[in-house]
């Protein structure tokens, strides 16, 4: 290009080509624009192989196309692509080094885009925010301070990147020290605050900065409808949205999500047939307002209304028919979609909960989809579900190629997965390794050590997650009870029961009733645990009352297993598990015939059990088995198998009891006949 631009001012010389020379340059400019515009339209849409066929056919190229295929291949994950693009320029220019810097800065590897951001000779205000940005959104604000604090030359975007990041991390008290250091209150940063203290719950700060505000535009008022219907304000929402002066799609559509959300989906109705124009934006938040609220089909009757559909739509009742648990219809919905994209690989995939979604998940890699944060932990904690180790090392290797071993979420998935596999000390040298794990990290890890048994370890990180500085949640308490649970620790486990609610603000749940229940019974405080029972509210499901009569068998209590069973009919009449329980502990005292009683009133109702199954992983293929299974290829092999390990058992014909302190004495054998 830059022979033929020489080549034209070359016949410039003379006035009578002038205007020649014009038209010439103008339309190799023309040209450039087309082209650039078109890989930066197929970049915008994941078509890559596209994007990169087309720069190769380019006859020219300038700076400009060079840095559209740096940011393409950043906005799609690809940075070893990026990269070598970036390091085959011939003249690259601050845009170039600031696309690649905010590519490896917005991806967790701050050191690659440090050493970037400190090479560049001319840095602008854009790659100064780029670098701060980078710092504030992956956990280390006080760096990006110590970056702002060192600018010569800030926007007004410099000041909302630290603002914004304050308020994320709960510091308002710094975030709004920070609003008054800046210049002008302008009408945008005035915004970031009201934005801010919607997130945080701080409705009367918002409404004050509101009203003292001395210009406001839309996103003035829409922020501050929004705070309202964050906090459940909805008439004074809608009375702001009533005086306010000019309203775009955003207002109205900002109405119609917090009616929604708030479940009033008549008034969410009414407002969206009222709307004078309508976007696609407004028809999603709809479609997704009545999925939200449970109304599959009159989502389904709008979706077929809407005057156009993009792939969010798509998306949206692609999740409503698995929230709906009917993923049949989501697998015909998803082969129909014109255009998916990594949410709908990640939505179908999160529906199945058997190998298929694996299946789906190779799919997705051969139709040339990069998986992404939720991707890999969808999948990745499948594999802990099924307890697929070989499946789950190969997908670290590829979260390592990834660049995305440094994810708190990816690798709390991995701690999870090696832990159900058996393998602790892979999960516990994951959870080392980590800069900074947060609460779902420090979950993962206590929950592991407590179902390995390791109450110790488990208790001993309880406090330390505390110390650095986060607070626990219900799945915490989950770890921490089942920790003392499983060592008898009864004091200990009551005073972490009682401070959920009493510190920590926490309501238990079901399953923290079913442990403190599991707790008491395993040490026989069976009147305790069933005093426990009658405080739990009715709303909630009935695991603890079933627990408490598995250990009312086990200690043979039955006048209190009488009590429970009657609880437990009225509280489950059609549960399937309940009555199979109650047949146990009817067959348990000798009551042969109330036993039968119940297994024919479950086959006078056709209920049936659900047949529990086994697997097993071999070389990445899953093969399972159920009660006198017959069906695998290999069933003959595998019987034969099983009787030659029974014959060895029978050989042997010895069980030994080690610390059974009985009339035996302290260790007996028991020879068996």
């Amino acid at each position: 290009m830059y022979r033929q631009l020489k080549w034209a001012s070359h016949i410039c010389v003379g006035n009578e080509n002038y205007h020649f020379c014009i038209r010439y340059v103008s339309s190799i400019a023309n040209s450039l624009f087309n082209w650039n515009s078109r890989i930066t339209c197929f970049f915008k849409k994941g078509d890559v192989e596209e994007a990169r066929k087309l720069f190769d056919e380019m006859p020219q190229k300038n700076v400009v196309t060079w840095n559209c295929m740096i940011s393409g291949y950043v906005r799609n994950g690809m940075l070893e692509c990026a990269q070598q693009m970036f390091d085959t320029m011939s003249s690259r220019n601050v845009i170039s080094w600031t696309a690649l810097l905010s590519g490896y800065a917005k991806n967790g590897n701050l050191e690659v885009a440090r050493r970037m951001f400190d090479g560049m000779d001319d840095k602008n205000v854009v790659c100064w925010n780029s670098m701060i940005s980078g710092y504030v959104n992956n956990g280390r604000i006080e760096e990006g301070r110590v970056l702002f604090d060192e600018m010569r030359i800030k926007n007004d975007v410099s000041w909302a990147i630290m603002i914004e990041g304050y308020f994320q991390y709960g510091d308002v008290s710094e975030a709004e020290r920070l609003f008054g250091e800046a210049p002008v209150e302008s009408v945008s940063l005035c915004n970031v605050m009201l934005a801010g203290y919607a997130e945080m719950g701080r409705t009367e700060d918002s409404y004050k900065l509101f009203m003292r505000m001395d210009a406001r535009d839309v996103a003035s008022w829409t922020s501050m409808i929004t705070c309202f219907l964050r906090a459940k304000e909805v008439e004074k929402a809608r009375s702001l949205f009533g005086d306010m002066p000019d309203k775009d799609v955003v207002a109205w559509t900002a109405m119609i999500k917090g009616y929604c959300e708030n479940n009033n989906m008549e008034e969410a109705r009414k407002l969206f047939a009222a709307m004078p124009q309508k976007d696609i934006i407004a028809w999603n938040s709809m479609l997704s307002g009545y999925l939200q609220n449970g109304r599959l089909q009159d989502a389904l009757h709008l979706f077929h209304r809407m005057p156009w559909r993009n792939t969010v739509s798509w998306n949206s009742m692609l999740w409503g028919f698995i929230q709906q648990d009917d993923i049949i219809s989501a697998q015909e919905l998803f082969e129909q979609m014109p255009r998916k994209d990594v949410t709908s690989w990640n939505t179908i995939i999160s529906g199945y909960q058997n190998e298929e979604a694996l299946v789906l998940y190779v799919r997705m890699l051969q139709n040339n989809y990069r998986p992404d944060q939720t991707t890999f932990s969808n999948v990745v904690s499948l594999c802990g579900v099924l307890a697929l180790y070989g499946w789950g090392r190969a997908l670290h290797a590829c979260v390592t190629k990834s660049g995305f071993d440094n994810d708190t979420m990816i690798m709390s998935a991995f701690m999870s997965m090696y832990s159900r596999c058996g393998f602790i000390n892979e999960a516990s040298s994951l959870f080392r390794k980590m800069k900074r794990p947060d609460t779902v990290a420090w979950n993962a890890m206590i929950v592991a050590q407590a179902c390995h048994g390791s109450a110790k370890e488990a208790l001993d990180l309880f406090p330390c997650m505390i110390q650095a500085g986060y607070e626990p949640d219900h799945v915490t308490f989950l770890g921490v009870l089942t920790a003392c649970a499983h060592s008898g620790l009864v004091g200990e486990g009551w005073n972490h029961f009682i401070s959920m609610e009493k510190r920590w603000s926490l309501i238990p749940k079901a399953e923290h009733y079913n442990c403190m229940v599991d707790l008491l019974g395993r040490s026989g405080m069976l009147a305790e645990a069933f005093e426990l029972v009658k405080q739990i509210p009715l709303d909630l499901p009935a695991h603890a009352q079933e627990t408490l009569l598995s250990c009312c068998r086990v200690h043979e209590n039955f006048d209190l297993s009488d009590l429970v069973v009657e609880k437990l009919r009225s509280l489950q009449p059609s549960n399937i598990g309940t009555w199979v329980l109650i047949s146990n502990m009817y067959s348990a005292r000798g009551m042969w015939k109330d036993a039968a009683r119940v297994r024919a009133l479950l086959k006078n109702y056709d209920l049936k059990k659900e047949l529990a199954f086994s697997w097993i992983e071999i070389n990445g293929c899953i093969s399972q088995f159920v009660s006198n299974d017959r069906c695998n290829p290999r069933a003959v092999d595998i019987y034969k198998a099983l009787g030659s390990l029974s014959a060895l058992i029978e050989d042997s014909a010895t069980l030994v009891y080690r610390g059974c302190y009985s009339n035996f004495g302290s260790s007996e054998e028991i020879n068996v006949p």
